[in-house]
């Protein structure tokens, strides 16, 4: 009966519904990030288990309390950063709230200036829960031991690349140039964070690795990794545990990531070579348009081939 009176709320009339508030971002990732934050706002804030099925409904029904002055965003809004304080993560908390805050914002339900100053004043600094796991070439090599042979590869082009596993896991066969200096890799801009089109190189052991990966397949897959982000996850998960490299901090359970990569990619590459040529080249979006006046491609590569051996994990110590 308590269901029914739900969806019988009307919504306000500059109201969006659920699915035109996430159609306006195309991008699966962010999309989903919006829909989690609203699921969590509203169970913090009203109490009542929201699933997929009655999320629209849900959002109604609150959209409606709001608007015949039953509630009030603003301390709604102060009552879910708290929350998110006790269960979340610095960065996922201030996520969390900016969704939340333009969810309301785009149905009709600002907040001021000041009333954002002082949730976001409750909130800790959006940084990461530091890791203490180092990330020393000796521990990917670990990884690496324990990983099936199709994740040791990805592994392997990640850490030469600097690219994101989500970009790595959409390349096809064709954006590869075997003929190139180094192993070229053209990541086209549809499959990019920053919709902007980039350059990146292999190192020897990766490219080897990764010529053996294809030869060894016998299907037409036009991918050049058939593989799954929910795989990758999962294996690299369990490798971790297996090694012993989680710990627990706070109650959540903190382990290495494949965005791991990347900053080992940044660092590593900034001993023996330019750090803004590395920032360029694992995507960075604060470097692209930078790094694509200042450098050409010849410069860029002849970088790359500077750091390459730092980038490599099989080779012996340097």
């Amino acid at each position: 009966m308590h269901k029914k009176t739900e969806k019988e709320k009307p919504a306000p009339q500059n109201a969006l519904t659920t699915e035109q508030f996430l159609s306006l971002y195309s991008n699966k990732k962010t999309k989903a990030n919006y829909r989690l934050a609203i699921k969590h706002y509203l169970r913090i804030t009203t109490g009542r288990a929201v699933s997929n099925k009655n999320l629209h409904s849900s959002c109604r029904y609150y959209l409606h309390e709001l608007t015949e002055g039953n509630r009030n965003h603003y301390l709604d809004c102060k009552v879910f950063g708290k929350k998110l304080c006790e269960n979340y993560s610095p960065t996922t908390a201030n996520l969390y709230l900016r969704c939340a805050c333009l969810w309301l914002e785009e149905c009709g339900f600002p907040l001021n200036k000041r009333e954002r100053q002082r949730l976001t004043a409750q909130l800790p600094p959006p940084k990461p829960n530091r890791c203490s796991i180092e990330l020393k070439r000796k521990t990917f090599r670990t990884i690496y031991e324990v990983l099936p042979n199709d994740l040791r590869t990805l592994l392997l082009v990640l850490l030469a690349s600097g690219m994101r596993i989500g970009e790595t896991l959409q390349l096809k066969k064709t954006d590869i140039r075997w003929e190139e200096k180094r192993t070229e890799i053209s990541i086209p801009a549809e499959i990019t964070k920053t919709k902007t089109a980039r350059t990146t190189y292999l190192t020897e052991e990766a490219a080897e690795a990764l010529l053996d990966y294809l030869q060894m397949r016998k299907d037409n897959d036009e991918r050049l990794f058939l593989i799954t982000r929910e795989s990758a996850q999962y294996h690299l998960r369990r490798a971790a545990i297996q090694l012993g490299l989680t710990q627990t901090i706070n109650g959540r359970t903190q382990s290495i990531h494949w965005h791991m990569t990347r900053k080992w990619f940044i660092s590593r590459f900034s001993l023996a070579a330019n750090k803004d040529v590395a920032e360029h080249i694992a995507g960075h979006e604060g470097y692209l348009s930078v790094s694509y006046r200042r450098y050409t491609k010849k410069q860029i590569l002849k970088e790359y081939i500077k750091a390459e051996k730092k980038l490599s994990i099989l080779k012996d110590k340097e």
